[in-house]
């Protein structure tokens, strides 16, 4: 009896590890899927992503209703393949999630070819506050930070 009660305390406080480990690469996989979309300039996969009343600022510090964010990513308006290309990494997450609502901070590292030429890599931090619906999670607002480049040493 007392291995039966130990054993059930065990398997309770491993429950709620298990469920927030599953909601973090939920989260991780919505912010995937919106910064894959955003390269892709996929409007309608956007769409699918944000929830109804989604807001952003952007890394010029505009406020930008879902409107906007959608009407920039146009596929008409994506630069021709010949002329660029992006590939993004992210990495660096802190995920918090509080309930249906949680906040996911990462880095985005987007890797840029122009005209043939690899240009430095920028990086910058995303804070998405995400709500998780009936369909799953899905991204509420953004917020996009720069990151700066590393700058050198002053001379000695």
């Amino acid at each position: 009896m007392k291995y039966a009660l130990l054993l059930i305390s065990l398997l309770l406080c491993t429950i709620p590890v298990s469920a927030q480990s599953a909601d973090e690469q939920s989260l991780k996989a919505v912010v995937r899927s919106m910064a894959d979309a955003q390269i892709a300039y996929d409007a309608a996969r956007l769409d699918a992503i944000f929830t109804k009343d989604y807001i952003e600022i952007s890394p010029a510090g505009e406020f930008d209703p879902r409107d906007k964010v959608l009407g920039f990513y146009k596929p008409e308006l994506k630069p021709p393949a010949d002329k660029m290309s992006t590939a993004i990494e992210i990495d660096e997450y802190s995920t918090r999630v509080y309930g249906k609502t949680a906040v996911v901070i990462a880095r985005l590292t987007y890797n840029i070819t122009a005209n043939g030429k690899q240009v430095p890599p920028r990086s910058m931090r995303v804070m998405v506050v995400a709500r998780k619906e009936p369909s799953g999670w899905k991204v509420a607002s953004a917020q996009y930070t720069g990151i700066r480049p590393p700058q050198p040493a002053p001379p000695k």
